[in-house]
């Protein structure tokens, strides 16, 4: 793992930093530090009062300032999320009254800003230096791959040799993404084992079972992260492989229901293992969609089940073809 992530994790609540900037061309890193960073450090208890996304560019250093003035309620920090694109490119307003908020900002407040691009050479950021950290959180280049597999498997407590870590590579190469989540479902596989062997991975994938499930998993994972272009590449690369579509759209529902309940276990304080026992659901896709809920407020996935629901009336009222309703309905979300 990169040096600088592991220190900001190795530190506890009252030593980290008021501000952190962490930039890089993997989406995938940025958001495994945002939910490591919010796992570590953000109280479960009371996160409804104490962290605050910001997403929209135009005003987001006005918002930055103005959320940042907040104390916290019944915690040591508030924490601020910051996922608005490349906010340090010229022409944003307000950039003046954000440097001069970091100069003042508050002991309690935690900012953490997450670009998905290149700032190596952006002269901006480095305002950050001077009151906080700036971080390049850069993929491993590909011969340090198989280091990155071996610590993802050390990070989960389970131990996996040099066989086992080049099939990982020979199958997926560098696609972090991929890598994790298949790494994610041998660990939950292999259970209470802690060392995993080559026929361990060979038995949860095989490779035709492998390419439909990954479709499958990384469509409705888009799905619930309203990533419209890629759930429609997903969509198509599902009806390519000779997926039904009706069992697509079944899919999608089910998947919104579940986004739903655990939303509301969740805010009674419901740890995704026991929600998993309780909707007698695997444990994999539960915990992902345990961290997808935080992003998104009841009524809002409620709209978004009913988007599919009314397309679904479409498809049996003979209004749309199925194919057409589905991707519709993925548009409009």
């Amino acid at each position: 793992m990169n040096k600088k992530i592991e220190n900001v994790f190795e530190k506890d609540l009252s030593q980290i930093d008021n501000i952190y900037l962490v930039f890089g061309s993997e989406e995938y890193l940025l958001d495994k530090f945002e939910n490591k960073f919010k796992e570590k450090f953000v109280d479960e208890e009371i996160k409804d009062f104490n962290l605050t996304y910001i997403r929209e560019e135009d005003n987001v250093f006005k918002n930055i300032v103005n959320k940042g003035s907040t104390l916290p309620v019944m915690s040591q920090k508030r924490f601020i999320i910051v996922k608005a694109g490349n906010i340090f490119k010229k022409g944003i307003p307000n950039f003046d009254a954000f440097k001069k908020f970091l100069k003042d900002i508050p002991d309690s407040t935690v900012i953490i800003i997450l670009v998905n691009e290149d700032l190596s050479k952006n002269k901006r950021k480095d305002i950050i230096k001077k009151q906080g950290e700036v971080i390049n959180y850069s993929p491993p280049r590909f011969q340090d791959i198989n280091k990155w597999i071996k610590f993802q498997f050390r990070d989960r407590g389970k131990k996996i040799n040099y066989r086992g870590i080049r099939l990982l590579e020979k199958m997926f190469n560098n696609n972090l993404q991929q890598l994790d989540s298949e790494i994610d479902k041998i660990c939950t596989y292999i259970d209470e084992k802690n060392k995993v062997e080559v026929s361990d991975i060979k038995a949860v994938m095989s490779k035709d079972r492998r390419l439909k499930e990954n479709t499958i998993f990384e469509f409705l994972d888009a799905i619930s992260k309203k990533e419209k272009n890629k759930s429609l590449y997903y969509f198509h690369q599902l009806l390519e492989n000779g997926e039904v579509p009706q069992i697509i759209f079944a899919m999608i529902t089910r998947r919104v229901r579940l986004m739903l309940i655990i939303k509301d276990l969740k805010q009674q304080g419901i740890k995704h293992k026991k929600i998993a026992s309780r909707l007698g659901e695997h444990p994999y896709p539960i915990k992902k969609i345990y961290g997808y809920v935080d992003n998104y407020s009841a009524e809002e996935l409620e709209e978004m089940l009913d988007k599919f629901l009314k397309a679904d009336i479409k498809l049996k009222t003979g209004e749309d073809k199925i194919e057409n309703s589905i991707q519709n309905a993925i548009i409009s979300i």
